[in-house]
């Protein structure tokens, strides 16, 4: 009996091992060094280096926020998309857990697929899958040989460089039914509120005869064509909306490799918003690989775009009050000088928020009401920057107002800080409380969040006005081809004490 019960317990360790069964570690050595990435450490490490250096110079104004949700990530090999990877990856900060979606070009998967492996082992070392993340989110699993592909082990070594420490969640994202795509969404929007960073892979636009994708010629317009393209669909994915790609997809009929994992991803923020949670999209970086070979006869596009709530666009007490200062003593300086270089928030209390580039809109007033405002709603400069130039712009560039001069009496300042554009399908979900863009055509408006409130607008009224500031009828915001972008606004001001009778505030 002894002998037969160990004879019984060895064959099941055995069976174990070799069936992958829960006693095995899985290591899972990527086939993908040596040909997507180098196969030596040393080789690898430099090229990694080099490539953040350059996304450093690239989309070095686009910086790391808090709460980073989600990113797009390119896939090719590294001497191709590497530079806008790693433009995205710089974003990452440090993340315990980072979910990667990939997908299989070589066969068609069916739903969401974990692939049952312990660890992936790159030339930069090992990389450990978080079994716990994966039991909680329930997908199916398989073994990892059948659905090893490049779109998420291309991912591998930039996460290693950038978050050595994290742990990976690999999926793999097939066909997927409308129930089983929010069923998914909902788990990973879970995983997303426990602080997992979602990162998609894909690539976008296949362009060429070889992809069979050519709707413009090879000509001398070709790049310009292609990055536009690709705008449109960081636009559509932008909306946060599974409904506005597929939609944007069909009429274009663009090749964006990885619609799984970003319609997924899409889904799931969603699923984020409809808790509350306002997300944005921050475009980071894009590039052709026919900028790079010189041949756009066949060429791939890569982006990077990274997803925040709203309150990640935000800056606190002190940083507002920098700013503040700053957007005064600019007016104090211009009154009392006509000086027009402004004063900047000095470089040593310039914090990493006062660092971000975002849309910002500086208001004068006088007596509470409107005496000039003027803004970007996308900023090309950091705050410090882009705070006084507008605050110069507020007092002297408005067409509605004459420039402000001494002894037009006391004015306040106030700050509007943007958040990204947000493409929205339809008027009717525009919804009081944030700002809009309305565009028709040549024709353009703006108007601020506070404006309703300030109004007591609703929103007919706003939308109505909205088209009226943009010199058409006030129902033209209903018009088919009437495009309609939202915002959110952190508005912070002066006290009205802060102004002297000569449009002055107090010495700095």
């Amino acid at each position: 009996m002894q002998g037969g019960w160990g004879r019984r317990v060895w064959i099941s360790l055995l069976w174990a091992a070799v069936a992958g069964g829960p006693l095995a570690a899985q290591v899972h050595e990527s086939p993908f060094a040596g040909k997507w990435f180098p196969a030596g450490r040393e080789e690898l490490v430099e090229v990694l280096d080099r490539a953040f250096e350059a996304a450093e110079k690239r989309a070095g104004g686009v910086r790391a926020r808090r709460q980073l949700r989600a990113l797009i990530a390119p896939h090719a090999a590294i001497q191709y998309s590497g530079v806008v990877a790693a433009s995205a990856y710089r974003l990452l900060d440090q993340p315990q857990n980072v979910i990667v979606l990939g997908f299989s070009h070589r066969k068609a998967l069916e739903g969401v697929v974990a692939p049952r492996v312990e660890a992936y082992l790159t030339p930069l070392g090992s990389l450990a899958v978080s079994r716990g993340a994966i039991a909680e989110l329930g997908f199916r699993s398989a073994e990892e040989g059948p659905l090893c592909d490049h779109s998420l082990e291309s991912q591998l070594p930039l996460l290693q460089r950038v978050a050595p420490e994290a742990t990976i969640t690999p999926l793999y994202v097939g066909e997927l039914s409308a129930q089983q795509l929010q069923a998914a969404a909902g788990r990973l929007a879970a995983r997303m509120r426990k602080g997992d960073v979602i990162i998609a892979s894909s690539d976008f636009t296949h362009y060429g005869k070889a992809y069979g994708y050519v709707p413009y010629p090879n000509d001398k317009q070709i790049r310009l064509r292609l990055f536009r393209q690709a705008m449109l669909a960081f636009e559509e994915i932008g909306s946060i909306r599974v409904a506005e790609f597929d939609e944007y997809l069909e009429a274009s009929g663009d090749t964006i490799c990885g619609q799984g994992p970003i319609r997924l991803l899409l889904a799931a923020l969603a699923r984020l918003e409809d808790e509350g949670e306002e997300i944005y999209m921050e475009p980071v970086d894009y590039m052709a690989s026919g900028e790079l070979t010189g041949d756009y006869s066949m060429s791939v596009g890569y982006g990077a775009l990274a997803f925040y709530p709203a309150s990640a666009f935000r800056i606190g007490p002190e940083d507002q009050r920098k700013l503040l200062a700053s957007a005064r003593g600019t007016l104090n300086r211009y009154l009392a000088e006509r000086a027009h270089d402004g004063v900047k928030v000095p470089e040593a209390e310039r914090s990493a928020d006062l660092e971000q580039r975002s849309g910002v809109f500086v208001t004068v007033k006088k007596n509470g009401e409107l005496r000039g405002c003027v803004g970007a709603l996308v900023a090309r400069k950091p705050l410090w920057e882009t705070v006084p130039d507008r605050t110069l712009a507020a007092m002297t560039a408005d067409p509605r107002f004459p420039p402000l001069v001494p002894g037009d009496g006391p004015v306040t300042l106030e700050i509007s800080l943007l958040t990204p554009l947000k493409k929205v399908a339809d008027w009717r979900e525009f919804r009081l409380g944030k700002g809009a863009l309305l565009l028709i055509e040549d024709k353009s408006a703006t108007l601020l969040p506070q404006v309703a409130a300030e109004t007591g607008w609703n929103r007919e009224q706003f939308l109505e006005n909205l088209a009226r500031k943009a010199g058409l009828d006030g129902a033209a915001y209903r018009h088919p081809r009437a495009r309609i972008y939202v915002f959110d606004a952190q508005v912070f001001a002066e006290p009205p004490e802060h102004a002297d009778g000569n449009g002055r505030g107090p010495p700095e």
